[in-house]
Formats: structure tokens, sequence, C-alpha cells
């Protein structure tokens, strides 16, 4: 009986090791919270078709026909939402922010339960300069990939190493109001792609008529509307195909979700 139980830890803990798009439990990233660290006595809506959405830190929710209003994001270390559904590999959300300061900035967290499994942080600064940091699991190396579209055409792809910080230029001015598309999926391999990726965590970016300009590894600078940023899968590493909410904490003077879906396998 020993024999098992040890074998069965043994066999836990390797696999917890080698996860892919999955965090330490233990551990979660700055600007993430829990499912259930929220309060007993959060305040949830249900808005948009089986998702329920709840109130971090000092956020408070409005629900309207024109969708959820967000108000109270002082500090995007605690303040924002808690998108929860079921077994979703596919997320999307459309939002009308203005962050309003200097200081200001949104945080994404995608998790499975109470384990967060992928972050992205951004930070709009003067000049229309935006800082993103997206953060990975499925590699020690945290290492991802960084494809840029522009009217749907890809036009630049470039390897980034874990904590790469990127900056796009002339994108989203603090002060402005813009209209944002954000998703988060589990990749999938199409017909004669590569296995490899298949279960890989990414993050989409996309604001409502407006370009940037970003430069990849080799210094060359493109101009896109939309990042994609998709973790590497690292050698050993299985993929962690599914996961059941997203927090979207901010400081932000104004915060209007307007659209809100998720899918799952078919």
């Amino acid at each position: 009986m020993h024999l098992k139980m040890t074998s069965r830890l043994l066999a836990a803990a390797f696999l917890s090791l080698v996860a892919g798009c999955q965090g330490e439990p233990t551990q979660a990233p700055e600007g993430s919270q829990s499912a259930q660290q929220l309060s007993a006595a959060a305040e949830c809506v249900q808005r948009f078709d089986g998702i329920t959405t709840c109130a971090k830190g000092n956020a408070a929710l409005s629900a309207s026909e024109k969708g959820v209003q967000v108000t109270g994001l002082k500090d995007a270390k605690t303040d924002g939402v808690s998108s929860t559904f079921n077994d979703a590999i596919t997320w999307s959300q459309d939002a009308r922010v203005r962050v309003g300061s200097a200081t200001g900035g949104i945080a994404l967290s995608a998790r499975d339960g109470d384990q967060v499994v992928s972050t992205l942080r951004m930070i709009p600064g003067k000049d229309r300069q935006v800082q993103v940091a997206p953060g990975f699991t499925g590699s020690p190396s945290g290492a991802f990939r960084m494809n840029v579209y522009n009217n749907g055409n890809l036009v630049g792809t470039t390897a980034q190493p874990q904590s790469m910080i990127i900056i796009f230029y002339s994108w989203w001015d603090f002060l402005d109001w813009y209209y944002w598309h954000w998703d988060f999926f589990s990749f999938r391999t199409r017909t004669g792609g590569s296995v490899g990726q298949d279960g890989a965590c990414g993050w989409r970016l996309h604001a409502a008529n407006t370009t940037f300009r970003v430069k990849l590894a080799d210094g060359k600078e493109v101009v896109g509307d939309t990042a994609e940023f998709i973790e590497e899968i690292g050698d050993g590493a299985y993929p962690y195909r599914h996961f059941s909410g997203i927090d979207v904490n901010a400081s932000a003077t104004d915060f209007l979700i307007t659209g809100e879906s998720f899918g799952q396998e078919k």
C-alpha cells in the first residue's frame, strides 16, 4: 500500500513540473486572484450567456442593455472583474476602456479553478506607447511567439524569451477611450499543422480603428492592428487543454464590457 501511494505521489509531482499552460498553484502572478478569494458577498451578474461576472476588490458592477459597467477600478493588483464559465478553449471580451492616468494599466489572468495558467499585462503611456508583458508556463524558459497581423494578414512573427516586455508605438494613449477586443485560447492544431503546439495557450489583442508599430527580434519594424502571443510548449511538457475563468484587473477611470463569450471543445 505504501509503495502504491508513493508511486502516485511521484507521478503527480512529475506531471505538475511538465504541464504546459499551467502555473504553480501557490504562486499566482501579480494582479491575479482566484475565484475562491472572492468574498462570499461579492457582487455578481449574469449578463452574458453562460458567464458569471463578479466584482473584485473595490470594483462595483452595473448591468444594462449596454453591457456591464465596472467602476471603482483604482488598483490593477486587486480591483477588477472575474468571469467564470465551464471547460472553455476560447474566450473573448469587448470593452470600452479609458485608463485615465499615467499610472493606470490592465492585468488579465486565465485560470482553471484557482490555478492561474497564463497572464497578460498592458500599461499604456504617453505618446501612445503601450508596454505589453505576456506570461506563460508551457516551458521552463517561459518562451512564446509573437505574431503581428494587419487587416487579417500576417506581417511579422518572432520568438520572445520569458518576461519580455514588448513596446508598441502609436497605439493607445492613457487619456483616450478605446474599444478593445481581447481573446484567450487553447490552441488547436489544424489539419496538417504541428501537433507540438496543440493545447498551447495564447492571447490576442486588437483595438478598433487604430494600428501600431512594433519591432521584431531582428530589428525589423512592422505595422499591424492585431498582436497575438502563443506560448512555446517545451520538450516533455504536456498541454493544459481547458480553462474555466478569466480575471480582468485594471486601474482605469472608465470600463464598460460590451460583449463577452466563450467556446468549448466540439
